[in-house]
């Protein structure tokens, strides 16, 4: 690294990515690595595309092993990371990896940290989507947002959306998010995140029942859900990398090459929801319960468009040994 051998720095942050990936839970970050972060902020290593994969690898790897740490020792050290997110983010082909960094914050960094810098992030990616709203670009966005609500509740997503523009939360789901997941369902541990998101949403939004416009918007969601439980495609039963396009590569690249012995292994961001698909039925099971005829016609209404989703849903509270009424 010393001597900027460009060929092989790639290499070399991938290795240390793996070793730190590697690295005992708890322990630290250790003298090296501690030493070693401040420069990984510095533009310069960001401005070699082949750096990029590797690089953005290894800060994932520094944030979920110590980012509490990080913050304490380097309190600015949370601007820079945002800094490169902003800089990923400017080009289309970094974006993938703006919001793998982005998710790894939301994953890892305290939330009391990362809040009071999440207008601004937000403003950057809703500026990025007005530019260019791309298919993979909202995909890379209805992703973040589940793992957000997923991680902090649908009020702070609300809250947070409404101080931009009043509303835009619901603008966002109506808009960008649902749209996504109809045309395109997700997979695997994307899959799974939206689930979960979508479930806090519905079981855990009052907003979403304040008016007709609002309640269809429940519905909406309701189909969202059930479809990706639905779907084979989503591979909820099967977690690991295999499938994600995280790090596939076919052949060689001058500028970057996968190590394939040091492949990065899949994180599933809620360990504590063994099966996201029965969380579904049951939190839906419990909202119905405390509310008796309330939400059964807003899901019937949700699978106007494709009432085999109905019978999927029977299948799913079968499983889950619950009732909905």
């Amino acid at each position: 690294l010393q001597k900027e051998v460009a060929e092989f720095t790639p290499y070399v942050f991938q290795l240390l990515a793996q070793i730190l990936e590697f690295r005992p839970e708890g322990t630290g970050l250790g003298a090296a690595y501690t030493a070693l972060f401040p420069p990984l902020l510095s533009p310069t290593l960001w401005e070699c595309k082949g750096n990029i994969p590797a690089l953005t690898r290894l800060l994932i790897a520094y944030l979920s092993k110590g980012a509490s740490e990080i913050l304490v020792q380097q309190p600015n050290s949370l601007l820079g990371i945002l800094g490169v997110f902003q800089k990923l983010i400017s080009s289309q082909a970094n974006e993938q990896y703006a919001f793998d960094l982005l998710r790894a914050i939301v994953m890892y960094v305290p939330q009391e940290a990362f809040m009071p810098r999440f207008k601004d992030v937000l403003q950057i990616i809703l500026t990025k989507m007005q530019k260019k709203k791309t298919e993979k670009l909202v995909g890379l966005i209805s992703h973040f947002f589940a793992l957000f609500v997923g991680k902090f509740g649908p009020q702070a997503y609300f809250e947070q959306l409404n101080l931009l523009q009043n509303g835009l939360g619901l603008n966002i789901l109506a808009h960008v998010w649902i749209p996504r997941l109809l045309f395109a369902p997700p997979t695997r541990l994307e899959a799974k995140t939206q689930i979960v998101g979508l479930t806090k949403l519905l079981c855990e939004t009052p907003v979403l029942l304040a008016d007709a416009n609002a309640e269809n918007i429940w519905s909406q969601i309701v189909c969202c859900a059930v479809k990706i439980v639905a779907s084979p495609d989503s591979h909820l039963d099967s977690l690991s990398a295999d499938g994600d396009d995280d790090d596939v590569e076919i052949g060689y690249d001058a500028t970057y090459s996968v190590l394939h012995f040091a492949a990065r292994p899949a994180r599933d961001p809620f360990p504590d929801v063994p099966d996201a698909s029965i969380m579904l039925a049951q939190s839906l099971h419990r909202l119905c319960a405390s509310h008796p005829g309330r939400f059964t016609p807003l899901i019937q209404k949700g699978f106007e468009s494709d009432p085999k989703l109905g019978a999927g849903l029977e299948s799913l509270c079968l499983r889950a040994g619950v009732s909905l009424s």
